[in-house]
């Protein structure tokens, strides 16, 4: 077994990438949490996806032989969510966003607008047109507050990428001259600070552990963490030697932390 099972006591697993691929388990995955279990650790997964919902990543997970619940789940969704009402409770939203998640955000009491817009909202659409991009640059044009779920430029599918939220930012940031205010997801202090507060396990024992160098490894070096980078998701070893974050360990995916 991987060293780092030895060293650490608490387990944050990015999702996309790191334990499957869109329908996809990685290799070996079930029997990583079955040996992670047994030997009494601790493990939460985080994901900057707002396309499901907790439950779903939940029945995702244990229809891969991953027994877990969904308090062990984190997403940007949540994170934003709970933002959004405690800072702007009564602020109209527009959410460029996919049905699921502008939904999630309606049950939660979050004001979801397309006229007389406080907040613009970016995650996730696969179905972005140039209305949306066109109502959310007036808005913000207007004076709009510039907030995202998450701000990856893409996100990875069963055998390939698909553009994720970072590209619409930079759309609107190129289309307005203004910067996105705050992202909700990873590498962010707020959804870390969610993550450490539910495996509740000082984060001097926790490792990260995912496929993305400026999210995943990134958040884990801007907090203090040890990190493991896997090559299951969209780093390739190219990609690593090229950048100046640089995980604790690289791992060709997770089923290596109980390889001999």
């Amino acid at each position: 077994m991987h060293k780092i099972l030895d060293h650490y006591e608490g387990f944050i697993f990015d999702l996309d990438g790191t334990i499957y691929r869109e329908l996809k388990p990685i290799d070996g995955v079930a029997e990583v949490f079955n040996v992670l279990k047994s030997l009494q650790k601790k493990f939460v997964f985080v994901s900057n996806r707002t396309t499901s919902l907790k439950n779903q990543y939940c029945e995702k997970l244990n229809s891969f032989g991953i027994q877990c619940n969904e308090d062990q789940i984190i997403t940007s969704a949540e994170v934003t969510k709970n933002y959004l009402i405690q800072n702007f409770p009564d602020h109209k939203v527009f959410v460029i966003g996919e049905k699921v998640f502008i939904d999630y955000l309606k049950n939660n009491q979050i004001k979801i607008a397309n006229h007389h817009i406080d907040i613009v909202l970016v995650s996730l659409d696969r179905k972005l047109n140039y209305q949306k991009l066109l109502k959310a640059q007036k808005a913000l044009s207007n004076g709009a507050r510039f907030f995202a779920a998450n701000a990856d430029l893409t996100c990875p599918v069963e055998d390939t990428e698909i553009l994720d939220a970072g590209y619409t930012i930079i759309a609107l940031e190129n289309l307005t001259g203004r910067k996105l205010e705050k992202n909700f997801g990873k590498p962010s202090s707020l959804i870390i600070n969610e993550v450490l507060n539910q495996i509740n396990i000082p984060k001097e024992k926790c490792i990260i552990i995912g496929d993305r160098l400026e999210t995943d490894i990134l958040m884990a070096k801007q907090n203090g963490i040890h990190s493991a980078l896997v090559l299951s998701g969209v780093t390739r070893e190219n990609m690593l030697f090229e950048s100046t974050i640089k995980p604790d360990y690289v791992l060709k995916s997770v089923a290596d932390l109980i390889k001999e």
